[in-house]
C-alpha cells in the first residue's frame, strides 16, 4: 500500500465529516487506508465517528494520551503505507490531494523525506475566520521571507523548505522510523520539531502549491490568542531540546526581543533618573508601531476588497505580537513548559 492517511482528532464534531468526505473523494487509482485517532473527545466527535464508520471504511483508535503528537504516533504505528499523509481534522483536502503528493515524490530524488502544500482559507469561513487567516499571511504577523515555515504563507511556487505543518504534510514512513516519531512532550510545535530532525538527518522537504487543503481557522479571538500563546511556548521547548539551531530562524523570537528591549530600556532610564525621556521614546515607538499596523491593515483590506478586514487587522496584529511575546517569556520562566 502506498498511502496511509492519518487524522488525529479531538473535539472537532463540526468539521470531521467534511474532512472525511474529502479524504474519501480522492481521484487516485491506488488503494489507500485511513486511520482516525481520537484524543478522548468530549463533544460527541467519537460517537459521530462510530456512526460514520458505517458509510466510510476507516480505522478508529482511541488516544488516551489526548495530545496530537501521541495520536499521530499511534497512526504511524498502525499504518501499512509507505507514505503517511497527515491532515488536520478541521481541514479538507482537494480531490487530487493524494495524486499531487505522489507526483511531488516522483519528481524528486530519494533525499526527499516529505512533501506538502498550502493550508488555504475555506470560502465558507466566517468573517472572523477569514480575517485571522488573512492576517496570519502578512509579513507583519509571520515574519515574511525570514520565516522558514510554509504555515500561513500561501506560497505560489514549488521550492525546498524547512518546515511544513501537519495540516498538509506527507512523510515517508521509513524516514520517520529513522529520525524518530513525534515528540509527545510537545503540546504544540511537534511538526516543527520533527521537521528539524528530518533536515538535520540530511533529508529534504518539498513544497508544492498543487498539494491543497482548505483549513478552518479559529472562530473566537480568545481561542486564537491561546493558540498563538502555545505556538510561542513550543519555540522555547525546541530551544531547550535542540538549542537555538533547532529554531532555524530567529524570526520566531522577534516579539520577545522587543519586550526585553522595553524592560531593559525602562531599567536603564530609570537608573539614570530620566524616565521622562523613556516615556517620550516609548510614545514615539507606539506611534511608529501603530502606523505600521494601520498601513498593513489598509493594504490587506484593499487587496482583499474587504472593509471589515481593516478593523479586524488593527485588533489582531497587537494580539499576535504581545500574546506571542509573553508566551515565550512565560515558557522561559517555567521549569516545565507544558
Amino acid at each position: 500500500m502506498l498511502f496511509s492517511v492519518v487524522i488525529a482528532v479531538r473535539n472537532e464534531k463540526n468539521y470531521i465529516l467534511r474532512c472525511l468526505e474529502g479524504v474519501f473523494s480522492q481521484d487516485i487509482d491506488k488503494e489507500y487506508e485511513v486511520i482516525v485517532v481520537d484524543g478522548m473527545s468530549t463533544d460527541g466527535t467519537y460517537e459521530l465517528l462510530n456512526k460514520l464508520k458505517k458509510k466510510y471504511k476507516f480505522s478508529l483508535i482511541k488516544n488516551k494520551k489526548i495530545n496530537a503528537a501521541a495520536g499521530r504516533n499511534i497512526g504511524i504505528h498502525q499504518a501499512k503505507g509507505e507514505i503517511i499523509a497527515f491532515i488536520d481534522s478541521d481541514a479538507i483536502p482537494s480531490n487530487d490531494w493524494l495524486t499531487q503528493i505522489e507526483t511531488a515524490f516522483k519528481k524528486n530524488d530519494k533525499s526527499i523525506a516529505g512533501v506538502g502544500g498550502p493550508d488555504l482559507i475555506p470560502e465558507d469561513s466566517t468573517d472572523k475566520e477569514k480575517a485571522i487567516g488573512i492576517v496570519m499571511t502578512s509579513p507583519l504577523a509571520r515574519g515574511g521571507r525570514f520565516n522558514p515555515s510554509t504555515q500561513h504563507s500561501l506560497l505560489d511556487e514549488e521550492r525546498f523548505v524547512e518546515h511544513i505543518p501537519t495540516c498538509n504534510l506527507a512523510l515517508k514512513k521509513n524516514v520517520i522510523e529513522q529520525v524518530g516519531f513525534f515528540d509527545e512532550g510537545f503540546v504544540k510545535g511537534q511538526d516543527l520539531e520533527l521537521n528539524y530532525r528530518i533536515i538535520k538527518a540530511c533529508y529534504r522537504l518539498f513544497y508544492s502549491p498543487k498539494i491543497k487543503v482548505v483549513h478552518y481557522r479559529k472562530n473566537h479571538i480568545r481561542e486564537f490568542a491561546r493558540q498563538v500563546f502555545k505556538w510561542a511556548k513550543a519555540k522555547v521547548s525546541i530551544i531547550r531540546k535542540h538549542g537555538f539551531n533547532g529554531l532555524t530562524s530567529h524570526v520566531y523570537l522577534w516579539p520577545v526581543y522587543f519586550i526585553l528591549l522595553f524592560i531593559v530600556g525602562f531599567a536603564f532610564f530609570y537608573l539614570l533618573n530620566i524616565i521622562q525621556v523613556f516615556i517620550m521614546l516609548l510614545l514615539i515607538g507606539f506611534i511608529f508601531y501603530g502606523s505600521i499596523i494601520i498601513f498593513e491593515s489598509n493594504r490587506l483590506s484593499n487587496n482583499f476588497n474587504d472593509k471589515k478586514l481593516f478593523l479586524y487587522s488593527i485588533f489582531l496584529f497587537p494580539i499576535i505580537h504581545f500574546t506571542y511575546g509573553f508566551g515565550i517569556l512565560n515558557a522561559i520562566l517555567k521549569k516545565k513548559i507544558w
